[in-house]
């Protein structure tokens, strides 16, 4: 509910009538269409689309005063945000797949250390047991970095899925889509199981691409 609240701020809409009032309203004119464009027409909206429309967004943006450029500043920072956030779970799972290459090395390297060790000395489970251990070690802050990284994500999906309610509360359809759009094809990429309980559904989306088509 936070998250609604701070969007009834930074869109001046907080006042009982204003969504019916479109005079002026950025989130409603045909340029943010075009902004949102990119994200819009991609089937798995991604890093690619989401840069360029926030490129579009911040040239909107520096045409608007007041609550209007609150408005769309607003939507550069979810879109920037989200789309950041992914950016560091593929950098964790990327860290978390080289991490295990090394462990499992370290881990080899204990075994032979173990069980047959060096010419000079012969076996040497001591310094098995340290290798071990820096295998364990390795694994263990890739895990946590990783587990960390989709934890934020997590965290941004649920509360940007109360900003699609809002939005769509407001009548703002093409954010919605925008929105929707890219918070599915982020939970598909990286949290296939996570039940973020979606305001709109997938069908919704494609019903409303096809009637503005």
């Amino acid at each position: 509910m936070k998250m609604s609240f701070l969007f009834l701020l930074a869109l001046g809409m907080a006042i009982p009538g204003a969504a019916e009032d479109r005079t002026g309203d950025p989130l409603h004119s045909p340029t943010l269409v075009l902004c949102l464009r990119p994200l819009r027409l991609a089937e798995q909206p991604g890093l690619s689309e989401a840069v360029e429309s926030v490129k579009r967004l911040n040239s909107f943006s520096q045409t608007q005063e007041g609550m209007s450029r609150r408005a769309i500043d607003a939507l550069v920072f979810i879109f920037k945000d989200l789309f950041l956030k992914e950016q560091e779970v593929t950098a964790a799972e990327n860290a978390l797949a080289k991490a295990e290459r090394k462990a499992l090395a370290q881990e080899q390297l204990a075994e032979r250390t173990e069980t047959v060790g060096s010419p000079l000395s012969g076996p040497n489970p001591q310094l098995a047991v340290i290798f071990r251990k820096e295998a364990a070690d390795i694994r263990g802050k890739a895990t946590r970095r990783h587990e960390a990284a989709l934890k934020a994500l997590k965290e941004k999906i649920t509360a940007y899925n109360v900003s699609v309610g809002y939005f769509q509360s407001q009548g703002c359809t093409e954010v919605v889509i925008a929105l929707a759009s890219s918070l599915f094809a982020v939970v598909d990429r990286h949290l296939p199981d996570f039940n973020f309980k979606p305001t709109v559904s997938r069908e919704w989306i494609e019903n409303q691409k096809r009637v503005a088509a």
